[in-house]
């Protein structure tokens, strides 16, 4: 049975905003920051302007194509074997990133929570979650998206009303020390993670009002350069950027600092934040990997893809266990390799298979 679920453009607009956030607003503010230190809140404009940059190439090379996805056109393009080839750098995209994000979320816990508890253990409970959802269908997992989502927001914003009183301007001073190379630095990571709403070129043919797309693509790095920004000013301001920069997880130590004067009794707030930041990788995670299992079924030319789902998450779950050694490499790999991938996926062969359609007037729709 082939995938037949339909979606609207702002259902494919949560899910755009979704996988960005769950793991953007953890690794972002320390990597960025480490680069650009007090003016990272600069660098987060340049990535907003390159996500548009990318947001705009995806959807100009998916309306092309409006029924099919990137696996299935890449092909059409490029001729059998270099489509193949370039079909297959995509579902392995998908993959890799879910590997990633089991690591991320393993990484987590087992730092700051359950420190005794195997990594592998969270890798299986998400996994196991992940592939139920992706069973379930693209409908399932959208209704499930708009609830995190909303969620997630409901909690950013709810952090930052409570940090705001004890952010010091002075912590962003001065402004450009370094001059500018060290923004378009802490740029690169951030604008890597933009890139992932490309996964746009997956969900394209399952939008039925595609007319909309580019607005509500747009609309998502709108809503992620807000929330991306208040993350990255709130724990510059309130943690300093040299503090920032030194933890794992300054969003995490953010909501450990919040005390509720009305309520003492309550702390450890970032107890909620952790289950809710759960939901969302649990999201992001469950997208990929729908993704990355309708792409491989479409890529074997296999009419269900519901029985890719449990080999698939075997072998991702099999190279996250290897991946990286401690959480120091994951860190430095999500800084330095992660977002440069996301770009070059995303971007440059998405931008590429764009160029060649258009020199060869390839499309198979309004354009």
């Amino acid at each position: 049975m082939r995938e037949e679920g339909k979606i609207s453009a702002y259902q494919a607009m949560v899910y755009q905003v979704s996988i960005v956030l769950a793991t953007a607003i953890l690794f972002v503010p320390a990597i960025t920051t480490k680069h650009a230190k007090q003016d990272a809140w600069l660098s987060v404009i340049i990535a907003c302007i390159f996500g548009c940059l990318q947001v705009c190439t995806a959807v100009s090379l998916a309306r092309r194509f409006p029924n099919a996805s990137v696996v299935q056109y890449a092909p059409l393009i490029l001729g059998k074997v270099p489509g193949k080839v370039v079909g297959f750098v995509y579902l392995f995209y998908f993959f890799y990133v879910g590997y990633f994000i089991l690591q991320e979320f393993a990484a987590l816990m087992c730092s700051s929570y359950m420190l005794r508890t195997p990594s592998v253990v969270f890798m299986l409970v998400l996994s196991l979650l992940a592939a139920y959802a992706a069973y379930g269908g693209l409908e399932v997992i959208c209704r499930t998206s708009s609830i995190v989502l909303t969620v997630v927001v409901a909690t950013l914003v709810l952090t930052a009303a409570l940090i705001v009183k004890d952010i010091k301007i002075w912590r962003f001073l001065p402004v450009l020390e370094n001059g500018f190379n060290p923004v378009l630095l802490g740029a690169i990571s951030p604008g890597g993670w933009f890139g992932e709403t490309a996964v746009i070129l997956m969900l394209y043919p399952f939008i039925n009002n595609k007319e909309k797309v580019v607005k509500t693509s747009f609309l998502a790095i709108l809503i992620l350069f807000i929330t991306m920004e208040v993350v990255v000013t709130g724990a510059i301001g309130l943690l300093g950027p040299t503090e920032t920069a030194s933890f794992l997880f300054p969003t995490f130590n953010m909501a450990r600092r919040i005390k509720l004067e009305a309520l003492p009794f309550l702390e450890r707030l970032d107890a909620f934040f952790m289950m809710v930041w759960v939901a969302a990788m649990l999201i992001k995670l469950t997208t990929f990997f729908f993704a990355g299992v309708l792409a491989l079924s479409q890529w074997l030319n296999v009419k269900d893809y519901r029985p890719l789902i449990l080999p698939s998450m075997a072998i991702m779950i099999a190279l996250a266990v290897q991946a990286w050694k401690n959480i120091t490499e994951l860190f430095a790999f999500s800084g330095e390799v992660f977002p440069l991938t996301i770009i070059f996926v995303n971007f440059i062969i998405t931008g590429f298979l764009l160029i060649i359609a258009g020199i060869r007037n390839i499309s198979t729709g309004n354009t």
